[in-house]
């Protein structure tokens, strides 16, 4: 499960500093930096029409009781799930980060910041909906790979920079993305 992220804007990486650069532009002020929190607002590059968006999006679909929200879906369900299936054919959604956050099962409940060995940034691959006007996230997970899995069973679905297109514009490939084995993390405490 993945239910906090970072992103602090200040990566090296030229493509994140675009985003920076055209969300600064477009939406001063309107999304968060540094450790995002359900119900956050965050920077999202979104597919429409084959094209890619920047946009401001709320981290977390409403939930079905007590105003909870629903931030994950599970990619090997999703297509099943009413909730989730069309968002997965139509509206696919990237949310560049710095790492992502998970606590140990031990009774200490470490928390760990994971990223990705090598790169400064990490494309986690979520879905969108447009509620009252607003764009809306979940992240897509996936059952955690070795890297990750004596930590929690579950993990974001994570793509490469040279994937954010094909996740965002492409059914087919969105699909084969979805499902192809994760990336190594490494991991520190935070």
């Amino acid at each position: 499960m993945c239910c906090r992220y970072s992103f602090g804007g200040d990566s090296s990486d030229t493509r994140v500093q675009k985003i920076v650069s055209l969300m600064e532009r477009d939406y001063p002020g309107e999304y968060k930096t540094g450790e995002i929190f359900p119900g956050d607002t965050a920077a999202a590059v979104l597919g429409e029409n084959r094209r890619l968006r920047h946009a401001p999006a709320t981290f977390g679909f409403p939930g079905f009781k007590d105003g909870k929200l629903i931030l994950n879906a599970r990619a090997e369900t999703a297509a099943q799930k009413p909730t989730f299936a069309e968002s997965l054919r139509e509206r696919r959604v990237i949310l560049p980060a710095d790492g992502f956050y998970e606590w140990s099962r031990d009774e200490k409940k470490t928390k760990y910041l994971f990223t990705l060995e090598g790169e400064r940034t990490l494309y986690l691959c979520g879905l969108y909906k447009i509620i009252d006007g607003k764009v809306r996230f979940v992240i897509l997970t996936r059952p955690a790979n070795a890297s990750m899995a004596d930590v929690h069973d579950r993990m974001p679905v994570i793509v490469g920079a040279g994937a954010v297109r094909p996740y965002l514009t492409d059914r087919a490939a969105a699909m084969q993305l979805i499902s192809a084995a994760d990336p190594v993390l490494q991991r520190r405490e935070a």
